[in-house]
């Protein structure tokens, strides 16, 4: 078997650098966040993610763009690739915490590493594209739009 057969939770920290349309709202984003990792096959854990994530908004020459705070719940399959190694895919939701914000639908790929510090204890770096989705808040037409970013996680992980 290559991953730990035993539940772990990490606490992280994050970096979200937006790309596409993204790009003209936010140069930057910066978070936190608590994941848990449960085991359910050889190799196989089910992973639930919560955090917290504020995309500061960019200024232009006419205004600037109010800054996007959101409370990211995800729940996903982790593939462990290799002992250290694995792939993972999450589906969620973001919870806004800014005014006229709605909740959007969140999907992520990613990849990561686990460093093995002592005991049950790891270093986690992660990378990741995660989008967000929802209907397009800066008009009322029906559109889709969707904030897409890079990101990059870093936690302290420990057994349970």
């Amino acid at each position: 078997m290559k991953a730990q057969n035993t539940a772990n939770i990490g606490i992280g920290a994050e970096i979200g650098l937006p790309s596409g349309n993204f790009v003209n709202l936010s140069g930057i984003g910066l978070g936190a966040s608590i994941k848990a990792d449960f085991p359910i096959a050889a190799d196989f854990a089910i992973s639930l993610n919560g955090g917290f994530m504020n995309f500061f908004g960019k200024r232009n020459q006419l205004f600037k763009v109010q800054d996007f705070t959101y409370i990211p719940a995800k729940a996903g399959l982790k593939y462990h690739l290799s002992e250290s190694f694995y792939a993972e895919g999450q589906l969620g939701a973001a919870l806004p915490l800014t005014n006229g914000q709605k909740t959007l639908f969140v999907w992520s790929p990613g990849i990561g590493n686990q460093f093995k510090l002592s005991g049950e204890n790891k270093l986690d770096l992660g990378i990741r594209y995660e989008a967000w989705t929802g209907k397009n808040e800066f008009s009322d037409l029906n559109k889709a739009n969707t904030k897409g970013f890079v990101g990059i996680r870093f936690a302290y992980v420990f057994g349970l």
